[in-house]
């Protein structure tokens, strides 16, 4: 009896350096991208497999109208700047004088320059506001990667917050790993993962980065994730996790 539950010590010791698991090939990031601002789509600068850097432009909505009314708010706001330079200057000018003018006018000299102050600021915010309310129509990359899909055409209308446009995906992937509960006080950060080639040919090895410290109600696996290179996303496999 006592040699059996030593088999059986054994035999699980060797199965837990070996651990089974299933993976998924996913990007490390991966956006649905939309847009804060409803409209007709006039412009659309990539199609799926474009490769984009953050920042780049990838759509733009109709907003003749909202680049007119940010024309106007600079107009209106450089002249009241200038307006309200002259005024602070003046001011300043007639105090550092003293006795040149009475205190009722250096009163209303102050007035006018800080009345000037706050229009100023308000023409600031103006301005800041029609900006805000332009950039709202077009669509930056939020991350380095590719086009996954494309949803829209110019001319299309799309909704505020609700229009799916692109899909956009890293270059970057990880895989996700699914292996049984049991075995979760053995797998570690760092712990190699062996798998096969899409060809089946040669075998890869890679290194788990993160193991979830939770396990699926359901199904009593635990995920982990390692990043690899040279796979496709949306692919799957099994491998080994080697836990010694």
């Amino acid at each position: 009896m006592r040699k059996f539950l030593y088999f059986l010590i054994f035999m699980g010791a060797l199965q837990a350096e070996n651990v089974y698991a299933i993976f998924n090939v996913v990007p490390t990031q991966d956006a649905n991208l939309t847009l804060d601002s409803g409209g007709t789509i006039a412009l659309a600068n990539v199609d799926v497999g474009s490769e984009v850097k953050k920042g780049d432009i990838l759509l733009v909505l109709s907003n003749k109208d909202k680049e007119a009314n940010l024309k106007i708010q600079q107009a209106q706001s450089q002249a009241v700047e200038q307006q309200y330079l002259f005024a602070k200057k003046q001011y300043e000018r007639y105090k550092k004088s003293k006795g040149a003018v009475d205190r009722n006018t250096l009163d209303k000299y102050y007035f006018d320059f800080k009345n000037l102050e706050s229009s100023f600021l308000q023409s600031k915010h103006n301005v800041d506001y029609q900006r805000e309310i332009l950039n709202k129509t077009i669509l930056t990359a939020p991350f380095d990667g590719i086009i996954a899909s494309k949803e829209v055409e110019v001319g299309d209308g799309v909704t505020a917050n609700s229009t799916i446009l692109f899909r956009l995906i890293s270059k970057e992937i990880k895989l996700v790993l699914e292996f049984d509960v049991k075995y979760i006080d053995f797998v570690k950060e760092g712990s190699e993962f062996e798998f096969s080639s899409e060809d089946g040919k040669s075998k890869r090895v890679v290194r788990i980065s993160k193991v979830y410290p939770t396990a699926d109600e359901k199904t009593r696996k635990v995920k982990a994730e390692a990043i690899a290179t040279g796979l496709i996303p949306g692919t799957f496999g099994d491998g080994y996790i080697r836990t010694k």
